[in-house]
């Protein structure tokens, strides 16, 4: 049965609560009792996922972690200073399963490319499994040609008024056939600032320079974003001041020897030869205002 494969395999690293969870979106779904249960290689800092396979069909289980957010917090809060974003009326916060469930059923009513909601509760969801590659797996492979395409997909999301946030490179999936979708909800931005364009520019920056930052093709990288990026933002009408201040704070931030770090930092030897294409992507952005 189900429930003695649960406890015998997962009972060890589960906490009882997400294991009563888990047990609940199995007796949801059809023939959940012969699941598959499988962890990804990596959770992350603030949720439990886990991969439910029947039958040939796929879904993903997820839930908020009961760990103290002190230290992410810490890391964000840091970085979104060095952008001073924090310091113009700009903050952000952890979303609960609820929040970000409220947030995917906005998303889906507008058409955007989001994971399905399967079913749900205040502590868990059931979501759609979304196949491909990420961003972040296609960049440091040396392929930079899907930058523009995200872009795209966001600048629709931000014409009907829906910030993803958190867009690093990871929360971004490009199919077989070069589709987007996006994935990942748990942070949210706010800004007191009125609709002025801030978040939308922030949303731009962050995946621009993360592009630059992972990948292992720089220059090919910077010459998209020369040729391709910068004049399709600037025909969408986005605020480019507001994106070289970003950017720039960006830079800064990463490229702070005191900087702190967290599980997902990348060794500092990646960041040795970051400077130059650093300081070309902000001199593009100073030259396009």
């Amino acid at each position: 049965m189900m429930k003695s494969s649960v406890e015998e395999k997962l009972k060890n690293t589960l906490p009882k609560d997400i294991a009563e969870g888990l047990e609940q979106a199995l007796n949801y779904l059809p023939g959940g009792k012969t699941a598959k249960i499988e962890k990804p290689e990596s959770e992350g800092l603030f949720n439990h996922i886990l991969f439910i396979t029947i039958a040939g069909d796929r879904y993903v289980f997820r839930a908020r972690r009961d760990v103290s957010t002190e230290a992410g917090d810490a890391y964000m809060q840091y970085m979104y200073e060095a952008t001073g974003f924090i310091q113009n009326g700009g903050s952000f916060k952890l979303r609960n399963i609820a929040d970000e469930v409220d947030f995917l059923q906005r998303a889906l009513a507008a058409g955007l490319p989001v994971p399905k909601l399967i079913h749900a509760t205040e502590d868990w969801m059931l979501i759609e499994y979304v196949t491909g590659k990420t961003l972040c797996e296609f960049l440091e492979a040396g392929e930079v040609k899907f930058l523009p395409k995200i872009l795209q997909e966001m600048n629709l999301a931000h014409r009907q008024g829906i910030i993803y946030a958190d867009r690093w490179g990871g929360n971004e999936m490009i199919d077989d056939e070069g589709n987007v979708r996006m994935i990942d909800f748990d942070i949210e931005w706010f800004y007191q600032g009125g609709n002025d364009g801030t978040l939308e520019a922030l949303e731009m920056a962050w995946t621009i320079f993360n592009a630059m930052r992972v990948t292992s093709r720089r220059d090919d990288l910077l010459k998209i974003v020369e040729i391709e990026v910068l004049p399709a933002i600037k025909a969408w009408g986005y605020d480019i001041a507001k994106m070289k201040k970003f950017i720039e704070g960006l830079c800064n931030f990463y490229l702070d020897p005191n900087k702190p770090s967290n599980a997902w930092s990348l060794p500092n030897s990646l960041y040795i030869s970051m400077p130059e294409p650093a300081n070309r992507l902000v001199a593009m952005f100073a030259e396009a205002n």
